[in-house]
């Protein structure tokens, strides 16, 4: 098998079973304590909706990216958050209840904005003579698949099959994410002798990218009046994109190995500012602050 297929059909695979491992850990309870505080819901998709692409767009014009660079970029400002957020979000003792529901929400919307937002993307920084087309409704129907079909499919099993869903969860859960590193090294290999060159062209925006998004997260939860626990996972999940998702749509759609760029060597720097940011929030005596 060569490793274009795999990577074609690893990714999909792996970011369905993703999406599935996260709907069977959602109950009905997590959703209940976030519809009964809902400024942080709304803070936290509002800002990772509107306010991300934006300094996607700012760091463009700032760092003057190259147009299939840039195209990049804004896809990966397209999709947020993600089942790796939640983990990161447990990690930092934050509130593991909103960073699901924003996931979960932000799972059921992308679908349908990313292919709009990729095809204005496109427009904009490729003119009116692109080469690159998207088909919007065949994106659509990928996303729909990989991401809104597994979470349901999920929340049904927890519904029905409790029991079932608590026993198969964790090897779901492990088996999507050694088949999605697999895809990525599978990626990293392949390109491996332009690394170098590809942190030099987009390692620095992408630092600064993860940078600004978690703070951008961190100050909108304290002028909001967030607690602790909220204000940690709005950084985490504002900060963190989805490079799995962002990696289906540059390289399973338009199959752009520039555009692919982005999302991969963000996938790797991310790692280093949410580790520090996770260390330091454990280290912190949250025990005598409300949840909410």
């Amino acid at each position: 098998m060569e490793l274009d297929h795999f990577i074609q059909v690893g990714l999909p695979v792996s970011l369905a079973l993703i999406m599935l491992s996260m709907g069977m850990l959602l109950r009905l309870d997590d959703f209940k304590k976030v519809a009964h505080h809902p400024k942080a819901l709304l803070l936290g998709l509002s800002a990772q909706m509107l306010l991300v692409p934006l300094v996607a767009l700012l760091l463009i014009a700032l760092f003057k990216l190259p147009p299939l660079f840039a195209v990049g970029l804004l896809i990966l400002s397209f999709s947020p958050g993600g089942a790796t957020s939640n983990l990161f979000s447990y990690l930092a003792k934050g509130d593991v209840a909103l960073s699901i529901a924003l996931t979960t929400i932000a799972s059921f919307i992308t679908p349908f904005t990313i292919p709009l937002l990729t095809e204005l993307a496109l427009q904009l920084q490729l003119g009116e003579n692109k080469e690159i087309i998207i088909p919007v409704a065949l994106t659509m129907k990928r996303l729909f698949v990989v991401t809104i079909i597994p979470v349901i499919i999920g929340m049904s099993l927890r519904l029905l099959k409790p029991v079932v869903a608590d026993y198969i969860q964790p090897w779901i859960h492990r088996i999507s994410i050694l088949l999605f590193i697999t895809v990525i090294a599978t990626i990293i290999i392949q390109q491996w002798s332009h690394m170098p060159t590809f942190l030099g062209q987009v390692g620095i925006v992408t630092f600064v990218m993860i940078i600004v998004t978690m703070s951008l997260g961190y100050f909108i939860a304290r002028l909001g009046g967030l607690g602790a626990q909220q204000t940690k996972t709005l950084s985490i999940e504002v900060g963190m994109q989805n490079g799995g998702i962002a990696l289906l749509v540059t390289q399973g759609v338009l199959q752009n190995p520039t555009m692919s760029i982005v999302p991969v060597i963000y996938g790797l720097i991310m790692l280093i500012p949410v580790l520090i940011f996770v260390g330091i929030s454990r280290r912190e005596n949250t025990a005598k602050l409300p949840l909410y």
